[in-house]
C-alpha cells in the first residue's frame, strides 16, 4: 500500500479510538478539495492552547505522502474553506497525526 493509504488508515483507526468516523468525500464540480471528513461525537472538543490549535468536531483533512503539500490549487480551495469557517487540516506524516490527535 501507498504511504499516503498507510497515513490515511492510522487517520481512520486513531480518529476511531476518540469515537468517530471518518467519510471520504467526493466533490461534485468542485476539484482540489479535502478528501476526507472526519465526525466527532459532541463531546469529544479538546485543544491545546500551547502549540494553538482546537480540534473541531467536523474537520475536513488532506493526507498526503510523506513530505508531500498541497498543490497550489488544493491550497487555495483550502482557504476558501477555512474563510467561509471551515477547519482544514493537512497531514503528511504520522508525528503530524500524533500532534493533531495524540494517541490514546
Amino acid at each position: 500500500m501507498a504511504a499516503e493509504g498507510d497515513l490515511r488508515k492510522k487517520l481512520k483507526a486513531r480518529v476511531q479510538a476518540y469515537g468517530g468516523e471518518i467519510r471520504a468525500v467526493s466533490w461534485l464540480g468542485r476539484r482540489n478539495a479535502p478528501d476526507v471528513l472526519c465526525l466527532f461525537p459532541e463531546g469529544s472538543r479538546f485543544s491545546n492552547q500551547e502549540k494553538g490549535w482546537y480540534q473541531d468536531l467536523h474537520p475536513f483533512v488532506e493526507t498526503k505522502a510523506p513530505g508531500g503539500k498541497p498543490s497550489a490549487a488544493q491550497a487555495r480551495e483550502h482557504e476558501r474553506m477555512r474563510a467561509a469557517g471551515c477547519t482544514v487540516l493537512v497531514i503528511s506524516t504520522e508525528e503530524q497525526l500524533d500532534e493533531w490527535l495524540p494517541p490514546l
